[in-house]
């Protein structure tokens, strides 16, 4: 009996280690944007920044994604952050002022997007949960109190955070882009100078230019060695450029 429940105890212990995170694999652990940790520097008001662990949640994914009652896919995958208080009514890039980007292209923020600026449009709290039944909630060592991000990392302009006219082209169908700037723009099975050979439609979400095309949260991809900033990048300088630009 004591041999066989050693055996048992070693096959539990196995799997255990099985689910536990690789250090030697990218990954959003141990990232800026793991709130399980210290390490979420854009997050003002709780000492140390360390409000998902002080609240008894060691769910990195939790911050973001819900496996139930999540909101609608719009908003990002089984998203439960609440949505940016700017949709609708967010004012993209300054395709009148340009001289290389087609009027004629239209734009709509995908969830790979609109994700991102739940909180980086200085909007909504950076502790706001909503469920499907539209249920807010605040989590952190302030719970019950809203928690913003801060200033120094939110990417938009404007008082109102709305306006991206200055930001780089996001909701934007690259292949329709490739058609409208013939040798403008390299083909979804070119690839980027950068760790793993990512192709840019392996970057592409739904073949659409979002947020995440260049930023990668998740650290899954490209980039990501030493975790420190929060912008991870698929590559680094004009190798990113020049993964999608023929220059």
């Amino acid at each position: 009996m004591k041999k066989i429940s050693l055996i048992f105890g070693g096959l539990a212990l196995g799997a255990a280690v099985m689910l536990l995170p690789s250090p030697g694999n990218a990954s959003i652990i141990g990232t800026a944007h793991d709130f399980s940790l210290n390490t979420n520097y854009w997050v003002g008001g709780v000492a140390g920044g360390d409000w998902a662990v002080s609240h008894g949640s060691t769910n990195v994914c939790g911050e973001c994604h819900t496996i139930h009652h999540a909101q609608s896919a719009a908003n990002g995958p089984l998203f439960i952050h609440s949505p940016s208080a700017n949709i609708g009514s967010f004012k993209t890039y300054d395709q009148a002022g340009s001289a290389t980007f087609p009027s004629s292209l239209g734009i709509t923020l995908g969830p790979g997007s609109l994700a991102c600026l739940s909180c980086h449009d200085g909007s909504v709290a950076i502790n706001s949960t909503t469920d499907a039944s539209g249920n807010v909630s605040y989590v952190g060592t302030t719970n019950g109190t809203q928690v913003f991000i801060n200033s120094s990392a939110i990417v938009t302009e404007g008082a109102s955070g709305n306006d991206l006219t200055h930001m780089h082209p996001i909701g934007v169908n690259y292949d329709a882009a490739y058609a409208a700037l013939p040798g403008q723009l390299n083909l979804e099975s070119a690839t980027f100078i950068a760790n793993g050979s990512p192709t840019v439609g392996s970057v592409l979400k739904n073949h659409q230019v979002e947020c995440s095309t260049c930023h990668d949260i998740h650290a899954t991809i490209g980039a990501t060695a030493g975790k420190t900033t929060g912008i991870y990048t698929i590559a680094s300088g004009q190798n990113l450029c020049l993964g999608c630009h023929i220059k």
